[in-house]
């Protein structure tokens, strides 16, 4: 048979049946009443719903701009209706098995419907996804669910009975689920256990029933307390970055936009883990990550895990902020986004910048940043080395002082993703990628009062204050790529991330007073950081049977490369040639904060290669306890970690011969003026270590009736004293004291870090009703010193405004008390009240030493912190008003009450009763009442949602109470923080058939400001010598009274994106 007689088989084999079922509707006969005035096909097809048994399926929005000028039908049959609409208006008319009436656009050669599909998940009620799940729909149709519990049905349009069964668990069948032309239905199952093996039950609900269900089991069956933020909210934020978002997340605040604290906590007892791999401390100097490098674009969510169980890691604190990225597709798709922001504080406006070129606008540091052609430096003794090896050249070294002038462009951003999947059976396989760019303008006003200018102004017009502005550029770049494989008893995904950002800021302006020794001074400070992030990961999920056994293994890599590329800070006498060109100034010969001599050039940088591995076994089993049945799973698991961590600090000097002149400053600093150029050899730090983590872990989820037990215990070796160099230094000053005699007994403090501990935890969950919890929890936890702060280090830093120190320091001990009641009523709305209580043994601060600018690392020797969170999500739906039932108004609430209790030194000495016996030497303060640095008494987050298609309007406030910013003895001298109160805005539009959506942003309605300040106490220096506490109100940051350390004023940001999925 030729190619033309068979394509002509299959035509009238195909389209005559469609082409016949398109006309069935003509010999209905159902009587129906019509008579309306200039309405819509949607509005006429609401009618025949309410009058008919017919179900109809069509797309509202299409419908709607079908335009019907005048629908009279008295007692005619429902088929006179169709006719009419099919003969005067643009749709297509089909109907399907005698009682679905499907409605379509345009005149088709084929009325043949696309396909629609259902996906889902199916979940136990203990939020374990079950692989193996046969789905079926009346007609014979069905599939098999993935080894992750997903599933996904391919499916004409129609309505329809979906049964979802499972050996030893309740079957399940779902009625009155509709799917449509070429759309998804999302249908999330719950299957609960039979309690037999034997006995067959099965339960029928509603689509809408069982969804919900489904839903809440997602929210409310977690093991653990969580409270987190989904891409789709994200979404309706103007943030660009996770730093910006994590502060809208319950009992989380955010310092600097960067460093999250949770629950009382600052930054550093808060763990960071992307896709299931413990982040490691993006800082140069302290445990800190920085969220900021981290894009919105990538992200699909973010859970704050609050309580502890065995299988996550014990270095725990406020928090585990596990963010996940984008992952395997379930469909195809291409996405396309492009943005643009407006800054009135910058846009249009004069923009300078130091080391800038076209490499930086590809997030990579200048090329006059290079020190001889490289930053490719492992350690600073190969810096010295190139350096000496050139006769101490210095002409060799870039004169890069000079400062470049524009007009700050408007920022911009771009998204491109795209996904495919390829189906064989019940295997699938997909890939996905994802690239963005991000580059930024930002100026923001500044008044400081450190960095070289001294403390003493309460107001930005004394002269003794430090004014300017700082000139931000920031470029981001990421990308990711995902390539995943799954079968009914296999999932396996390998996916590899990208970041590179460059933040280069620089602080330009003058003051009256540096060191006050100047009366008219010009402050230089070029900033700049760049940081390359680096992940791989493979994850591979095996079920093993039809019971529910799992197997999963995970094998990550992760390189962290942090640069500070030829950093310059220079305070100079000066003179302004041209009023109009502030930028080219003249100088005397400057100097900068702890430099001998000259200014200061700096080159920073921490490499650290991060390799993880884990593998975990989970089995159901259960039995009866008389006649009352026991639901258990039992996990099992092993977790090893291998990590190798580099630092250097390499500080130098320049200084030049002016012979009394003023020269132009891009000028100075070259062998015209007779530089002198070489390293501050004594102050340079250079730093590497390496080391082995293993930990195991058991964990019980038992369930019985209404109450669900999750305990356990999870074992840690992590042997800190093999690396612990500032505790060496410390045994070879004692030894110095002894007289050089190595005859000393140092058991007692050898030790103090145990290599092994174990730490149990224990979340007890009642179901009060199925939308509602009770959780109590328990467990113990530690934070460990990052691999730099078991160092001994003296270096400059300027977000200090000082000489920051590293001496020794141990970890800290934790026990987490938690209650929370929990209240889902409906999909996406939550009404949740929790307090919590920790108990800090050895928790540690950065401090400052009085009023000198020495700032160290510290423990204290105990903190409890008391908290409240309080958290509601609700839609106005349930009113059925028109407008106001689109509205959902949300927010949370957080209280803290802490006790601090500091060590006034901490040491070692030799025993009284056993001279050669070295002990701990601890003296304690007084304690006083106040949260941790970073932490505040009161966080507020609330907003409003309005979403009727196709406009949606969000409105987000977030205001957080004065926090601690840096501690100091004695406490009344300590510098304290009033974050900016940020009010911010979107409106976004569907447009297209909802592929197309144009968002618009303001960010800082409020144009808000943040200030750190030192209270001036009024009262004879009785408070600031002890005499007295402060009261709640003399901490309060008090205009025209207060000290100013550091204001910042951002402005107003105004920003619009439009994006496209295909």
């Amino acid at each position: 048979m030729s190619k033309n007689m068979l394509f002509l088989a299959w035509f009238v084999a195909g389209i005559c049946p469609a082409v016949l079922a398109a006309q069935s509707y003509k010999s209905l006969n159902d009587k129906v009443q019509l008579q309306m005035e200039h309405t819509t096909a949607a509005a006429v097809v609401r009618a025949l719903q309410q009058q008919t048994k017919y179900t109809f399926i069509y797309d509202p929005e299409y419908l709607q701009h079908c335009k019907v000028s005048a629908p009279h039908f008295n007692s005619h049959s429902i088929a006179d209706v169709l006719r009419y609409l099919d003969e005067n208006e643009p749709i297509d008319i089909e109907m399907t098995n005698g009682s679905t009436i499907a409605l379509r656009r345009g005149r088709q050669e084929s009325v043949a419907a696309k396909d629609g599909k259902i996906t889902g998940k199916i979940v136990d009620n203990k939020n374990e996804p079950l692989p193996g799940v046969t789905i079926l729909v009346d007609g014979g149709r069905g599939v098999i669910s993935q080894a992750d519990g997903t599933y996904e049905l391919n499916l004409p349009p129609g309505n329809y009975t979906i049964t979802y069964s499972f050996l030893s668990y309740e079957t399940k069948r779902v009625t009155d689920v509709v799917v449509r032309e070429d759309a998804n239905t999302p249908l999330n199952v719950l299957l609960r256990n039979s309690g037999s093996r034997l006995k067959e039950v099965t339960v029928t609900a509603s689509y809408r029933k069982a969804s919900v269900e489904g839903l809440y089991a997602m929210q409310k069956n977690n093991a653990a307390m969580t409270d987190g933020i989904s891409a789709a909210q994200i979404a309706r934020t103007p943030d660009k970055n996770l730093g910006e978002v994590m502060k809208r997340v319950s009992g989380v605040s955010t310092m600097d936009n960067k460093y999250v604290v949770v629950r009382g906590l600052s930054e550093r007892y808060n763990q960071a883990v992307l896709n299931g791999q413990v982040m490691p401390s993006t800082e140069l100097n302290r445990k800190n990550f920085s969220f900021n490098i981290l894009p919105t674009n990538i992200v699909e969510n973010v859970q704050v895990v609050k309580t502890l169980t065995p299988d996550h890691s014990a270095e725990f604190g406020g928090g585990s902020v596990e963010v996940t990225t984008l992952d395997i597709p379930s469909s195809d798709f291409l996405y396309v986004q492009a943005g643009t922001s407006y800054n009135d504080n910058t846009t249009g406006k004069d923009f300078y910048s130091v080391g800038l070129d076209n490499q930086s606008y590809l997030a990579l540091p200048g090329k006059s940043r290079y020190f001889m052609g490289s930053l490719d430096y492992k350690s600073n003794k190969e810096m010295f080395q190139r350096f000496d090896a050139s006769g101490k050249n210095v002409s060799a070294v870039n004169n890069n002082w000079g400062i470049a002038a524009m007009k700050a462009p408007v920022s911009q951003n771009y998204q491109l993703s795209a996904g495919h999947v390829f189906k064989q059976g019940s295997r699938q396989m997909g890939i996905m990628a994802s690239a963005g760019y991000r580059n930024n303008f930002a100026t923001q006003d500044i008044v400081m009062a450190q960095n070289g200018y001294s403390l003493g102004g309460v107001d930005a017009s004394q002269g003794v204050l430090f004014n300017g502005k700082r000139y931000g550029f920031n470029t981001d770049l990421g990308a990711t790529l995902g390539l995943g494989y799954r079968s009914a008893g296999m999932r396996m995904s390998l996916q590899t991330l990208y970041l590179r950002n460059l933040d280069q800021p620089f602080i330009f302006g003058g003051g009256g007073a540096v060191n006050n020794t100047r009366v008219n001074s010009r402050g230089y400070y070029d900033i700049t950081t760049q940081t390359n992030l680096w992940q791989s990961q493979l994850k591979a999920e095996w079920a093993l049977d039809k019971r529910g056994a799992k197997l999963n293994a995970m094998v990550s890599y992760l390189r962290l490369d942090k640069l500070r590329p030829d950093n310059h800070i220079s305070l100079n006498d000066y003179l302004q040639p041209d009023s109009t060109a502030p930028y080219n100034y003249n100088i005397d010969a400057g100097n900068a904060p702890y430099l001998a001599m000259g200014s200061l050039r700096q080159w920073n940088r921490a490499l650290e290669r991060n390799t993880s591995w884990e593998l975990s076994y989970a089995t159901p089993f259960k039995f009866n306890i008389g006649n009352l049945p026991l639901e258990n799973s039992l996990k099992v698991g092993y977790w090893g970690a291998y990590k190798d961590r580099s630092f250097y600090v390499v500080r130098s000097y320049s200084q030049f011969n002016n012979n009394g002149i003023f020269v132009p400053i891009s000028q100075a600093f070259s062998a015209d003026y007779d530089l002198k150029f070489d390293f501050d050899r004594q102050y340079g730090d250079n730093f590497r270590a390496a080391i082995g983590q293993h930990a195991g872990y058991v964990m019980l989820d038992n369930k019985i009736g209404k109450f669900r037990l999750i305990w356990g215990v999870r074992g840690e070796y992590y042997d800190l004293n093999k690396i612990g160099s500032a505790l060496d230094s410390a045994k070879q000053a004692l030894i110095a004291a002894n007289g050089g005699k190595d005859d000393l007994d140092f058991s007692a403090i050898q030790h103090i870090e145990k290599p092994f501990r174990l730490f149990p935890s224990a979340n007890l969950v009642y179901a009060l009703t199925p939308s509602m919890n009770l959780r109590a929890a328990y467990a113990k936890s530690i934070i460990r010193p990052d691999l730099r702060e078991l160092s001994v280090f003296r270096e400059y830093d300027f977000e200090l405004g000082g000489v920051y120190l590293g001496d020794y320091v141990r970890s800290t001990l934790i026990s987490h008390y938690d209650l929370r009641y929990e209240w889902y009523p409906n999909p996406g709305e939550i009404l949740s009240l929790s307090g919590f209580y920790k108990d800090l043994k050895y928790p540690m601060e950065i401090y400052q030493d009085g009023t000198s600018e020495l700032y160290s690392l510290r423990n204290n020797k105990q903190a409890k912190n008391y908290g409240v969170e309080v958290e509601m999500r609700k839609s106005f739906a349930f009113t059925k008003v028109p407008v106001l039932e689109h509205l959902t108004l949300y927010g949370n609430f957080t209280y803290l009450d802490a006790r601090v209790v500091p060590l006034v030194k901490y040491g070692f000495k030799a025993d009284s009763l056993n001279p050669r016996k070295i002990v701990v030497e601890e003296i304690t303060g007084k304690e006083e009442k106040r949260p941790q640095t970073g932490a505040s008494n009161y966080l507020v987050n609330a907003g409003t949602n309005f979403d009727w298609s196709p406009v949606n309007v969000t409105v987000n406030y977030n205001y957080t109470s004065n926090r601690t910013f840096r501690a100091a003895i004695p406490y009344q001298l300590s510098i304290f923080e009033r974050p900016l109160t940020s009010l911010d805005a979107q409106v976004a539009v569907l447009l297209l058939h909802r592929k197309m959506e144009i968002k618009v942003n303001v960010a800082n309605l409020l144009n808000s400001y943040s200030i750190i300040y030192r209270n001036n106490y009024n009262d004879n220096g009785d408070t600031q010598n002890g005499k007295r506490d402060p009261t709640t109100k003399e901490l309060l940051y008090q205009k025209g009274q207060d000290y100013i350390v550091y204001k910042a004023s951002p402005g107003k940001t105004y920003s619009a994106t439009i994006s496209y999925r295909f």
